[in-house]
């Protein structure tokens, strides 16, 4: 490891709450990026039938290297725009896993 790697900061990855139900609102935050970094955020949601779900957006940190799932725009991947919701909404079946419908 180079000596810059020591020392930058690690991502930080936050959910809140970090259980809730499927109707409930939560908030996603990335922080410790380097301003103005592309980052995607993706979710991943293993059915008790076996069958993965995705979905992800686009995002650039601000001038202070954080990015707020509800307060940012996603450019792009399975949903656009202001969504805070979006991680959950926007979910499509993951290629190569089972197709069924819930």
């Amino acid at each position: 490891m180079s000596a810059m790697s020591l020392s930058s900061p690690l991502p930080i990855l936050s959910v809140h709450p970090s259980r809730a139900l499927v109707d409930e609102k939560f908030e996603v935050i990335v922080e410790n990026l380097s301003p103005g970094c592309p980052v995607t955020i993706r979710s991943l949601h293993h059915s008790e039938d076996g069958d993965d779900w995705e979905a992800y957006g686009l995002y650039v940190s601000d001038h202070t290297g954080r990015v707020s799932v509800s307060q940012d725009m996603s450019f792009g991947g399975t949903y656009s725009g202001r969504e805070s919701m979006g991680l959950i909404w926007s979910m499509r079946p993951v290629p190569g896993s089972g197709t069924r419908l819930r």
